[in-house]
């Protein structure tokens, strides 16, 4: 196997070839021609010029294929589900074929080890090793074709997997580390002692995990028509409840069998660097029952600080929102100004606007407006497979499919976001 080293090695032969060849002709300048000196030098030269093309040459065809190599590599990679836009290979079309075949059929229990190799075939797996990559629970895997489209689709119907950062892992031990700062710091002239500061304050966050779960069911003579798209039917349904499920658990989980949301625990209304970690601070809107006059939400603003006011933005429910639309500051001009182009957002107080029907509505004691950065403040862990099982025994008549996936969450940083709080 030639290598660029060896290739390199023989230029500088040739080189040196070449130069040996000048200081002989000029040896023989003046002499009498020496026809074996001439053939010698011209065996020499013919020699080391085929040595160092076939060299070349056998490196430049190793390189082709190994180019070749790595590229149908990438290849297979985007194809099993990389995000990479190639398209699908047969074993991924089959998997998906061979699922919608066990969605629809009676007695498909039958189906499921046929299915199993399919799925480890799609992924590029040994089918022996299925079992360690699908877990010894029960069902089978939605296929990368199916689930992608169920994946995309909940997070597009998700607000809040729009707003916090949202991680994807294949186990569901998970961890952040979080930096509170509070280093300190000091001011000296040269050669003057410096005392210590401040030690880093940092504490790890451990996202609490649980299983969000859809179970649809359809009667067995629907998937007798051959009109019942069964596959778009599955996503239509899990996107709905995973959409739901994640907006409600990111705002207002409690952390048991579910992510820890914001509101998870209560917020409290304690200045930064004095509030237990993973509580928010509140702001009292001032008035019994209602979100109190402009300055509130220009205060609830400037009570967060500067370096998480660039990405701030506000999130209510619905309701809230027409209630803010109609308020006027103290010159009577409108809070809210509605975009001046076409698919330009409208603003609040000059900050985009979410809405999320899952934050609570404006009554007493509740905290219905939040503002500032969410991606800073929370992290949403998923696991990156769903899985489903088909039940066709518990409800006659009717077939019922388990669709599950593992998800978790908890604040990472809760100096990043505010909350407005309703006065009792």
């Amino acid at each position: 196997m030639a290598t660029l080293a060896e290739v390199k090695e023989l230029i500088v032969e040739d080189r040196k070839n070449t130069e040996l060849i000048r200081g002989e002709l000029d040896k023989l300048k003046g002499d009498a021609v020496d026809q074996a000196s001439f053939k010698k030098l011209e065996d020499l030269v013919a020699k080391g010029f085929e040595d160092r093309k076939a060299k070349e040459d056998e490196y430049l065809a190793e390189l082709k294929e190994a180019k070749e190599v790595a590229e149908e590599a990438s290849l297979k990679a985007g194809r099993r589900g990389s995000g990479s836009g190639d398209a699908p290979d047969e074993d991924q079309i089959a998997h998906k074929n061979a699922f919608v075949d066990f969605m629809r059929s009676r007695g498909a229990e039958g189906l499921k080890d046929g299915l199993r190799d399919m799925e480890a075939k799609s992924l590029g797996l040994d089918v022996k090793a299925l079992g360690s990559a699908t877990g010894s629970g029960a069902g089978v895997a939605v296929p990368t074709l199916v689930a992608q489209e169920i994946q995309s689709k909940t997070n597009d119907d998700s607000v809040m997997a729009g707003l916090v950062k949202v991680v994807q892992v294949g186990t569901s031990d998970y961890k952040e580390i979080v930096d509170k700062g509070g280093l300190g710091f000091g001011w000296v002239g040269a050669g003057d002692a410096r005392d210590g500061t401040g030690k880093p304050d940092i504490y790890e966050v451990e996202p609490a995990m649980g299983t969000v779960y859809a179970y649809p069911e359809a009667q067995e003579e629907q998937l007798d028509d051959v009109f019942f798209n069964v596959e778009d039917w599955l996503v239509n349904s899990a996107r709905t409840s995973f959409a739901n499920a994640r907006d409600v658990a990111v705002i207002a989980g409690d952390g048991t069998k579910k992510p820890l949301g914001f509101l998870g625990t209560a917020p409290v209304a304690a200045a930064d660097g004095s509030r237990t970690d993973k509580v928010f601070q509140f702001l009292a809107s001032g008035d019994a029952g209602t979100i109190g006059e402009a300055d509130k939400l220009i205060e609830l603003i400037y009570l967060t600080k500067a370096q998480y006011r660039s990405n701030g933005r506000f999130l209510m429910n619905s309701l809230t929102t027409s209630k803010v639309r109609t308020m006027k500051d103290g010159d009577g001009r409108f809070l809210w100004a509605d975009g001046l182009a076409a698919g330009q957002p409208a603003t609040l107080l000059g900050y985009s606007v979410a809405t999320a029907e899952a934050m609570p509505g404006i009554a007493a004691n509740s905290t219905p407006i939040a503002f500032g950065d969410f991606q800073k403040a929370y992290t949403l862990v998923e696991r990156h497979d769903l899985r489903v099982t088909r039940d066709d025994v518990t409800k006659p008549g009717f077939v019922k499919w388990h669709i599950r996936q593992r998800l978790g969450g908890a604040p990472t940083n809760d100096d990043a976001v505010k909350f407005l709080k309703v006065a009792a």
